[in-house]
């Protein structure tokens, strides 16, 4: 399929296009959200990048955050079913006028570069692709060093992305730097608990590993404690998935077969953070991850008609490298089993087996300078000291001195992660506005009941309803006499009937809620209904949904057809 550029400054009347200094790229990955459940099945799914925040898509945040950094140039790779819904939102939102600097490539996951014969989609998770093989598909829309990025993140204001690739270039044999967060306590029982090894006194990330699964004794081998002897563990640490990595670990990728490759988390990081400190392991990789430099004057004898380049002592090419490329020929990957039993996992790391008797070529030198993979910690600020005897009279009579709240990084990837993201948004709103929203809308009220005094239509929003300041209408959204909303984020073109009351409810877009209805701590997708004198606590519904006149539902999960 073609590419699809939504917009890009380099077109234009010029055919000369300035130099772009840019070291990063940014790609971004839109995954299925499979912890969303059930806001990702039903019809009509949302795709988890535009699962709505204060009723602006999360991939927003992201995708801002990129470009505060100054970097252009976004790949956002996205599965084929979400793809026009997607790019239609980046279009509109990110054009040329409002970021007339910005590249934003969108690619569907199944373009790229073809997978190796005989590979076929039922390999890789029922044709939904692990990340390391998307990544090799598309290596060549990867140009230099590359920060990957979920679609679903919302870093906190204290942690911006320029400190992360700061924190990478500050370390030349680094071809890894991972980010690292204390995860809030509403979220924590659905993050994936992890045991994190990292080298506090040179930021360095020794090893990741699952706790599920993981036997009683844990096993550390004699050249990781002598290399590090200030190495702690921790469990307290959660992966946000955000990645700073080398160009040269796709040409790794490359030497691996698509159908050995599935995860970069729980495949390709772990054995990037082993080659680190392995000598073995580093020694094999060294070719590929810390390629020798392309020296001038080799490269001008390549280029000669009677010189042989590999012959010169000035060259650092082999025989088998082109003259062209800064890397040394990949070393080939060690055949395996043609039995197909066994993970996908497990075929990675049996390619990557190290051969003792191998023989460690020229190329490979004990002076090669290994790679190391780094770590950046993100928590959030310690609370403000206590106030002083003397100064908690003053404090007292001032209430409008805004509590300390945590900013924490959230990912939207699970239901506590999703409500936890919204629940911030309001407190923001209410602290940020104090109280000015509600004065909007009794203004709005005002102008709409002269409106109906003039049209004898109904107003969008009754001036007998109540809607507290810390909560947010969306655009045309009508709200009926003595309806009330508290702490609600309402979507746009919604409907809330006469006298139904909303509590600490996220309402998408085109949503209906009947007469006399009572909603509390509910999640309703878009065109859900509710039907009149329904009682509904502590429940989250897929796009879509009905709920019956006169229905009771506490704690429900469900889809449209379906039944408590």
């Amino acid at each position: 399929m073609s590419s699809n550029i939504l917009f890009d400054q380099s077109r234009g009347p010029s055919k000369r296009r300035a130099v772009d200094n840019q070291d990063f790229m940014a790609v971004i990955l839109v995954g299925y959200g499979e912890n969303l459940y059930p806001l990702n099945q039903g019809t009509n799914v949302v795709s988890k990048a535009l699962l709505p925040i204060g009723n602006v898509p999360i991939i927003n945040s992201v995708v801002d955050w990129v470009l505060a950094a100054g970097l252009r140039d976004v790949l956002i790779i996205v599965p084929p079913t979400f793809y026009t819904s997607v790019a239609e939102h980046v279009t509109e939102h990110y054009s040329m006028a409002t970021h007339p600097k910005a590249r934003i490539d969108m690619k569907r996951t199944t373009e790229g570069e073809k997978d190796d014969e005989g590979d076929d989609e039922s390999d890789v998770g029922g044709g939904r692709e692990g990340t390391a093989r998307l990544l090799r598909r598309f290596k060549n829309w990867i140009r230099s060093d590359f920060v990957l990025l979920p679609c679903d993140l919302s870093p906190p204001t204290s942690l911006s992305l320029t400190s992360i690739l700061d924190k990478h270039r500050s370390s030349p044999d680094a071809v890894l730097t991972s980010v690292f967060y204390e995860p809030t306590e509403s979220v924590k029982d659905g993050e994936e608990k992890v045991l994190v090894a990292l080298d506090k006194e040179t930021s360095e990330l020794l090893l990741i590993q699952p706790l599920e699964g993981m036997e009683d004794d844990l096993e550390l081998r004699m050249a990781l404690i002598s290399s590090h002897p200030t190495l702690s563990l921790t469990t307290r640490l959660s992966d946000a998935h955000i990645y700073v990595l080398r160009r040269t670990v796709l040409d790794l990728l490359s030497t691996r077969r698509s159908k050995d490759l599935d995860s970069m988390r729980e495949q390709v990081i772990p054995w990037l953070i082993k080659g680190g400190w392995q000598k073995g392991l580093g020694r094999r990789w060294a070719p590929i991850l810390n390629p020798p430099k392309k020296d001038p004057f080799a490269a001008a004898l390549a280029r000669s008609t009677s010189t042989n380049p590999s012959s010169s002592p000035y060259s650092t090419l082999s025989p088998g490298s082109s003259p062209t490329s800064d890397h040394t020929p990949l070393p080939p990957t060690i055949p395996r089993s043609t039995s197909r039993s066994g993970s996908q996992i497990d075929s990675m790391q049996n390619s990557m087996v190290i051969d003792p008797e191998e023989d460690v070529k020229a190329s490979i030198k004990k002076d090669v300078i290994g790679w190391k993979c780094k770590l950046l910690i993100t928590a959030p600020q310690p609370p403000p000291a206590e106030p002083t005897q003397q100064h908690k009279g003053k404090q007292n009579k001032d209430k409008n001195i805004p509590q300390y709240e945590p900013d924490y990084l959230i990912r939207a990837n699970s239901l506590a992660g999703y409500w936890e993201l919204n629940r911030r948004f309001l407190k923001s709103l209410s602290s940020s506005t104090g109280g000015t929203n509600n004065s909007n809308i009794s203004q709005n009220k005002q102008i709409q009941s002269s409106l109906e005094d003039a049209t004898g239509t109904l107003p969008a929003i009754s001036p007998q309803s109540q809607i507290s300041p810390d909560s947010l209408i969306g655009e045309g959204t009508r709200v009926g006499e003595k309806a009330s909303i508290k702490k609600c984020i309402i979507g746009r073109h919604c409907n809330i009937g006469k006298g139904a009351k909303l509590t600490g409810c996220v309402l998408w877009d085109f949503v209906t809620v009947e007469e006399n209805a009572r909603i509390e701590n509910t999640i309703i997708c878009s065109n859900g209904r509710i039907g009149e004198k329904s009682q509904i606590k502590d429940c989250e519904f897929g796009t879509g949904f009905e709920a019956k006149p006169g229905a009771i539902l506490k704690g429900e999960r469900l889809i449209a057809g379906q039944e408590a």
